[in-house]
């Protein structure tokens, strides 16, 4: 059975944000392929491997206040700090009997993290269609309700008659924003899909009640998502992809050529 480490992350001098319990080993940077992220500006792609126990060194970082250089290994102990640009990463071996987080545990402390580098910047909805259009509202702190709904109890009501009085509601949580639908009689669709139960928002999610269409923006989620390289030219074709492309308009050429020759002697 692997064995299951408990990961805290902490800004330098700001309290850590919730642990996690990752299972075997895990890769500590900012690379989209680390299951620890921690901000760009922070780190790069891939600072510590930690694997059967021990911690290896891929770039210079800070290990319990000591300054190491890549290559460097040590044992993981129970509590070994690691530092690099103003955040710090606590790992120790987790409770007994405690299962791993799950993976959207792991992407919701990414999140976080770039949300505090950003200055907390939380996620908006702005109206696309229907009343107010242009009007934007940012959600409220983890673990408070948003309720969108034309009733005076909802806290963001909207004048559109196709929505119910409290039509979906909206909760930041660690895990990311989730939507419920409340029971409207007009149901509520995210990206052209009817929302049964609920479902968690992701950045750009077109969120559709009634005759309201409203835009999901997280600054946070955006700015970890990878961009594709400018002024990086496209790879020329293999000679295989070549070759294969040549038999193709040979074919095609041979079978132009009989039919012409078919039509002229008809």
């Amino acid at each position: 059975m692997k064995s299951i480490l408990r990961v805290e992350v902490s800004e330098v001098g700001q309290p850590a944000l919730p642990a996690i319990d990752v299972a075997g080993g895990m890769v500590i940077g900012s690379g989209a392929t680390a299951q620890i992220r921690l901000p760009a500006k922070a780190a790069q792609a891939a600072v510590v491997r930690i694997e059967d126990g021990t911690w290896t060194a891929l770039a210079s970082v800070s290990v319990d206040g000591a300054a190491k250089k890549q290559g460097e290994t040590g044992a993981i102990a129970d509590g070994t700090t690691f530092e690099s640009g103003g955040y710090t990463v606590r790992v120790a071996p987790a409770p007994e009997g405690v299962p791993p987080s799950p993976p959207q545990r792991t992407e919701s402390l990414a999140r976080e993290l770039v949300r505090g580098m950003l200055g907390g910047a939380a996620p908006t909805l702005v109206i696309e269609r229907g009343p107010g259009a242009g009007a934007k509202r940012n959600l409220p702190p983890t673990d408070v309700t948003m309720v969108i709904g034309r009733g005076d109890e909802a806290t963001w009501p909207i004048a559109d008659e196709d929505l119910s009085r409290t039509h979906a509601e909206l909760r930041r949580g660690w895990d990311g924003t989730v939507l419920r639908d409340l029971g409207s009689k007009n149901g509520t669709r995210v990206d052209g899909v009817r929302v049964r139960e609920s479902v968690v928002l992701h950045d750009g999610a077109l969120i559709e009640l009634g005759n309201v269409a409203l835009r999901y923006e997280d600054p946070a989620e955006r700015h970890m998502r990878p961009t594709p390289a400018a002024g990086v030219p496209a790879l020329p074709p293999t000679r295989a992809a070549s070759s294969a492309a040549f038999v193709i308009a040979m074919v095609i050429a041979a079978i132009s050529i009989a039919g012409l020759v078919w039509i002229l002697n008809s």
